[in-house]
């Protein structure tokens, strides 16, 4: 019943991978990712936390990053999602009908551009959030929003070293902004942060966080027949939530060889407005290092010091 948080972060978390650093040119990754979601409660405008129905997400991931130069990245990313609802207060029939409803969703494409490479790295970026085709987003199982995204915003990072040599710090933060319905513009701030330490060159352990907060958007109230909404604005509702959520989770990489790597986080939400409280978000996926030399890429016996890009996992909510 109320605001779909879409794949933000994207579309925005626990989605950082290694954004502040880039692979030299003519490198890149390709990941493919599995995510399970699930989503108990619903959470509206006074934040109060409500069993209305669940809902339980699958998304296949294709994520692609290539250094076109040393300073200058270009990301794309596209997730298929399959979605259902279980309980009694569907959307509309026979859309939340308890059966799965599937297809690709929003295609991402993000520019870096590395500015700072020094200690502390700082990387600005351009994304632009595309839908693949006109879908339904009217519904508890929708695969997303439908709705172009226009994000202005940098990654920054950090070894800790001397501190500690094996640990790193980046984070991200972008303004979106969103197409207007309705007369409103639902715009929002994205901040997430990875926080990771290699146990060994080839493994290393992540926390990892998000928050997004919308500027603009209608409240929705419980208990109220459509969530106190006028007709048009309740068919818009999952567009125009004035959603804020805060997700955290943890996760880890093992790097297999040379080339290929491992990755697998667990998150879910802390609070949250308008919108639904992820219960469980578990990710896995595999990624595969190309371009270049192998063994520049991937010098494993310089144990002390470990490379932040390569310890990349996307957690990011997919749907829902």
């Amino acid at each position: 019943m109320l605001a779909k948080l879409q794949f933000i972060f994207l579309a925005v978390p626990l989605c950082v991978s290694a954004q502040a650093w880039l692979f030299p040119k003519g490198e890149g990754t390709v990941a493919f990712s599995y995510q399970n979601l699930f989503v108990r409660d619903h959470v509206y405008s006074n934040g109060e936390a409500v069993d209305v129905g669940h809902i339980l997400s699958h998304a296949l991931t294709i994520d692609l990053d290539y250094s076109l130069t040393d300073r200058l990245a270009l990301r794309v990313t596209l997730p298929y999602i399959a979605a259902k609802y279980d309980g009694t207060k569907p959307h509309q029939l026979p859309f939340d009908n308890g059966r799965y409803n599937s297809g690709f969703q929003d295609v991402t494409v993000d520019l870096r551009y590395n500015l700072v490479r020094r200690k502390a790295m700082l990387t600005p970026f351009f994304r632009a959030v595309i839908p693949s085709h006109s879908y339904e987003y009217f519904g508890h199982s929708a695969v997303g929003r439908d709705l172009h995204e226009y994000h202005i915003g940098t990654n920054f990072g950090r070894r800790l070293d001397p501190i500690l040599p094996r640990a790193y710090f980046q984070g991200r933060y972008s303004y979106a902004f969103v197409e207007r319905i309705l007369g409103i513009r639902p715009n929002h701030s994205n901040a997430e942060f990875q926080l990771g330490y290699f146990l060994t060159p080839r493994f290393s352990l992540l926390a990892l966080g998000q928050w997004m907060h919308t500027y603009d958007g209608v409240e929705l109230l419980n208990g109220v027949f459509h969530a106190g909404l006028p007709d048009d604005q309740w068919h818009h509702h999952d567009q125009i939530g004035k959603a804020t959520l805060l997700d955290l989770g943890g996760g880890a990489v093992w790097a297999v060889n040379r080339s290929l790597q491992l990755f697998a986080s667990v998150g879910r939400s802390i609070e949250g407005t308008n919108g639904h409280l992820h219960a469980a978000v578990i990710t896995v996926g595999v990624g595969r290092t190309f371009g270049g030399k192998s063994e520049a890429r991937n010098d494993f016996s310089r144990l002390d010091e470990p490379e932040p890009r390569k310890a990349f996992v996307c957690a990011c909510a997919r749907s829902n």
